[in-house]
C-alpha cells in the first residue's frame, strides 16, 4: 500500500509499505493492505513504516491518519526522521497538540 506523510511544509514521505504502525490517544495499532477504511487521530509519537526488508521511523506531532486499504495518508503539523527535524518547531507543534488534547478531554 502507498504511505504518504504530509505537513503544511510539504511531503515528508511517500513510499510503498506492507505495515504501518502508530499510536493513537487510545493506544497502539497498525494497518495492513486491504484493511477496512479508518480515520483516526495520532498521538505525538513515532510512525513505523515497514517495507521489503526496511523499517523507517518517522516522528509525528500528532495529526490524522486515513487508510482506505490501498493508501495510508497522515496529515500532521510536523514530521520527519529524528535527525532531520527542527527540534524547536517540533516542540512547538507538540505543545499545541497537547494543549488541544487537554481541551478536548475537559
Amino acid at each position: 500500500m502507498l504511505v504518504k506523510i504530509l505537513t503544511p511544509y510539504g511531503k515528508v514521505l511517500e513510499k510503498e509499505a506492507y505495515l504501518v504502525s502508530f499510536r493513537t490517544p487510545e493506544g497502539s495499532m497498525g494497518v495492513l493492505p486491504r484493511r477496512a477504511p479508518i480515520i483516526t487521530c495520532l498521538a505525538v509519537s513515532k510512525v513505523k513504516i515497514v517495507s521489503d526488508g526496511d523499517v523507517e521511523e518517522i516522528e509525528v506531532a500528532g495529526g490524522i491518519l486515513s487508510c482506505d486499504g490501498k493508501e495510508v495518508v497522515i496529515l500532521t503539523e510536523e514530521a520527519g526522521k529524528k535527525e532531520d527535524l527542527d527540534p524547536h518547531r517540533f516542540m512547538r507543534a507538540k505543545e499545541r497538540v497537547e494543549r488541544l488534547s487537554q481541551k478536548v478531554k475537559k
